[in-house]
Parts: structure tokens; C-alpha cells; sequence
């Protein structure tokens, strides 16, 4: 039986795919780099820390954003052969919401090379 929460602690904003027998879970994470957190399991029961796709500045740039901006509501989905993450950087907090920048960042794979979190 699964039993929620299916994540301890604070994910927000998850997105979730599943690719053959994998599932993958992406969320928020807010103002930390490298930015947003992978989850994956193969039964939806147990869940790992799996990586952490926004590893370069070209990729996701921090300089000059706030306590709790950046990264927010990440979007993980795959389609032949190809992982899609979209996700939206937010650089004003009580204001002007509206102009927010979002970004597309795609892989053939999930895992980031080198050490897993």
C-alpha cells in the first residue's frame, strides 16, 4: 500500500512522468542551485533523491534573485526518447507577478553526470 505523503518534507510544485517502468517526479527549488530536484522510483512507493538538471549558470542564473524567486513549478514530461523541462524563473515577489521568464531545457537522459544528491 502506498500511504501519502509519497515525498517527506517540502517538494512543491511537482510534476510527475512516467517513462517505461521509471517514474519521475520534478519540484521546486526556489532560490538552491543547481535548481529543481528529480525524484524517481519504480513502484510510486519509494522514492530517491535522483538529481538536479539545472546545474549550469546558462541554464539557470541566480544573480540578483530574492528569497523564495528563481525556480518555481517546474514542468517534466518526456516524449520519444527526449525529457522536457520547462520551468519559470520569478524575479519579483509581491509585485509584478506577471513578468516572469520561462525556459525550456531538453535531454535524452535525466541523470546529471556526476555525484547523485
Amino acid at each position: 500500500m502506498i500511504q501519502n505523503p509519497i515525498l517527506r518534507g517540502f517538494h512543491p510544485d511537482l510534476s510527475i512522468v512516467r517513462v517505461g517502468n521509471d517514474y519521475y517526479i520534478a519540484t521546486s527549488t526556489f532560490e538552491w542551485f543547481p535548481g529543481v530536484m528529480i525524484h524517481h522510483s519504480q513502484g510510486l512507493k519509494h522514492w530517491h533523491p535522483f538529481s538536479r538538471p539545472l546545474s549550469r549558470v546558462s541554464q539557470l542564473d541566480l544573480r540578483g534573485v530574492g528569497a523564495s524567486q528563481d525556480v518555481w513549478t517546474p514542468s517534466l514530461t518526456h516524449d520519444k526518447g527526449t525529457f522536457y523541462l520547462v520551468y519559470t524563473v520569478v524575479t519579483a515577489f509581491y509585485c509584478d507577478m506577471y513578468d516572469t521568464h520561462n525556459f525550456l531545457v531538453t535531454a535524452p537522459y535525466i541523470r546529471v553526470p556526476g555525484p547523485s544528491p
